[in-house]
């Protein structure tokens, strides 16, 4: 493949700002302390019953190809928080807000001139509504879709309730497509180098690795992250040399790799952004757009990415969007507005939470740099931060049409951090993030440590094809169910897909705990050789009672009952 030597040019033009603030905060000696603001509001409380009614395509974007076998994914949620959309409703006598198909709303769902209605039970979540949309024309415009329900229980007045999506329905093509799996959050792709062959779902597991010094100065990285089973890579830019830029895409395809293209350099520069994406949106193997890299961090323009996304979906949309968010609690409703993907890349390892190693000053809500924004210093903060973004998503609405990634740190012992992780921790820091919601992990950077199995490229080359093989089919079906436990010190998350159950445990506080299998759901459990099957497990020996979490414990585990 060959492409345009524009990159050489934009990277010539980049000037690098060091931000007097980060994540709204003044971190210098010489600064005083000004409360940041910029904080998420939290819904206020509701005595009565709401009905949050949302509806959306089942995946973006859909293809010719698909016309027929379209969806839409509608909830119909009871909750008592006053979340996007939320409107008073009143129940019938007989039916409780806890109670699942107990009586039924009437959807209807339009789009074009295409118009299906159908019965949908109260308080439903991810029920799908088919919708044959052949009859529509594949265009680069989103349709505008309305979706309206009626609510009619006897012996009260009916109810009605309406709101609106988009449908990307888009024409076939034999580049590279990505899909959202809305009902999920999962991406769909087809192989790389298999034109017209199946979409599949799919985990991506992969590495930012910066293009120069290290992909400049040895292609091999590439061939290594292969080995250790990743399956995505994410060259950091700038690409300042367009002739090896051109061997590192190449190599990706040979080898089978997907791959990210980072616009933090340019998407400020709309300009920049489209001569980027016309250049490589037909690139074989592009899974995704990156598009900011810590806006919040850097107080960058609020609409800048969302004026860059909007421009990749005119010139593309074949391929979703994401951004890196850096802060816990900083102007995140503007900067969510640009992607399809919220990365967070929270770095808990090795930190001081209190006191910056770098500006010597103290870290509080409202003042300092520590490297982790509002951290405490632990695993805990991966499962906050995780949790957090995605109960954000949901108050704003975004539930089905925004996902979050996890960024794994792979980095340390320099800077604000003293050390790096382990690779028992950096397993531990992606399960967590899985078991919080996250689709997709990118750690952060290539190389890392490496060697033995203690080491995150020793343990990489386990864990990641126990993910594939284990993990990723639970994660990617829409009709798996999931519960996550907190348990003393341990985190853990039971998926359950009708026949077996995938259990993943990490100890996220670093206190040896005893977990009985009844305080996770499992207390059939009875006999572990005949229903327990340890797929991945550092620290954590379990028995026909439970299982040991030691200071470092995580495990993955299937389960038969």
């Amino acid at each position: 493949m060959r492409y345009s030597t524009h990159l050489l040019v934009l990277c010539a033009s980049i000037s690098t700002v060091v931000a007097q603030t980060w994540c709204g905060k003044n971190y210098m000696s010489n600064q005083t302390v000004v409360p940041p603001g910029g904080q998420f509001t939290l819904p206020s409380k509701s005595n009565d019953p709401l009905l949050v009614f949302r509806c959306a395509p089942a995946f973006r974007p859909y293809l010719e190809e698909d016309a027929k076998n379209a969806t839409f994914v509608v909830d119909t949620r009871i909750v008592y928080d006053w979340i996007n959309g939320a409107s008073p409703i009143s129940l019938s006598s007989n039916i409780s807000s806890s109670s699942h198909g107990a009586s039924n709303v009437s959807v209807t769902i339009e789009v074009g001139g295409v118009r299906t209605t159908h019965d949908v039970p109260l308080n439903a979540t991810g029920y799908e509504v088919p919708l044959d949309i052949s009859r529509l024309t594949a265009q680069q415009t989103p349709y505008n879709v309305s979706c309206s329900a009626l609510y009619s229980p006897s012996l009260l007045k009916p109810q009605h309730y309406s709101t609106n999506t988009t449908l990307l329905y888009l024409p076939d093509s034999n580049n590279s497509v990505t899909k959202t799996d809305l009902r999920t959050g999962s991406l769909w792709a087809r192989p790389v180098n298999s034109t017209g062959g199946p979409f599949q779902p799919f985990v991506p597991q992969g590495f930012y690795i910066s293009f120069n010094p290290y992909l400049v100065q040895n292609l091999s990285y590439i061939d290594q992250l292969k080995a250790e089973g990743f399956n995505t890579i994410h060259p950091v830019p700038p690409y300042n040399d367009t002739a090896v830029f051109e061997q590192v895409l190449n190599k990706t395809v040979e080898l089978g790799l997907y791959i990210i293209f980072d616009m933090r350099s340019y998407y400020q520069n709309l300009t920049a952004v489209a001569e980027l994406v016309n250049t490589y949106k037909s690139l074989p193997n592009l899974l995704t757009w990156e598009t900011a890299h810590e806006p919040d961090g850097n107080s960058d323009p609020f609409d800048a990415a969302k004026q860059a996304y909007d421009l990749i979906y005119q010139l593309d949309g074949y391929h979703p969007v994401g951004i890196v968010l850096n802060c816990e609690d900083y102007n995140f409703t503007p900067y969510v507005e640009g992607a399809d993907i919220v990365l967070e890349d929270t770095y808990p390892i090795g930190i001081n939470a209190t006191y910056s190693l770098v500006w010597h000053t103290p870290c509080t809500p409202d003042f300092g740099h520590c490297g982790c924004d509002d951290c405490k210093g632990g695993l805990i903060d991966i499962q906050a931060r995780i949790q957090t973004y995605k109960d954000r998503l949901d108050i704003l609405g975004y539930d089905r049409t925004k996902t979050v990634w996890t960024t794994p740190q792979a980095v340390g012992d320099g800077a604000y951090w003293t050390t790096i992780p382990t690779g028992a921790q950096w397993a531990a820091i992606g399960l967590i993030s899985f078991n919080h919601g996250a689709t997709g992990s990118m750690s952060y950077q290539f190389p890392t440590t490496s060697g033995n199995s203690t080491t995150i490229e020793g343990t990489a080359s386990i864990l990641t094809n126990v993910i594939t093989e284990y993990v990723q089919p639970y994660l990617v079906r829409p009709e798996v169910t999931q519960t996550i436990y907190s348990y003393e010190a341990v985190d853990a998350s039971v998926w359950y897909d009708g026949t077996s159950y995938l259990v993943v445990v990490a100890n996220v506080n670093g206190t040896e705990t005893i977990v009985p299998w009844a305080s996770i759901g499992l207390g059939k459990v009875t006999n572990v050789t005949a229903q327990v099957q340890e797929h991945f497990s550092v620290g954590q020996p379990f028995n026909d009672t439970g299982f040991e979490s030691t200071p470092s414990g995580v495990g993955i585990y299937t389960v038969t009952l």
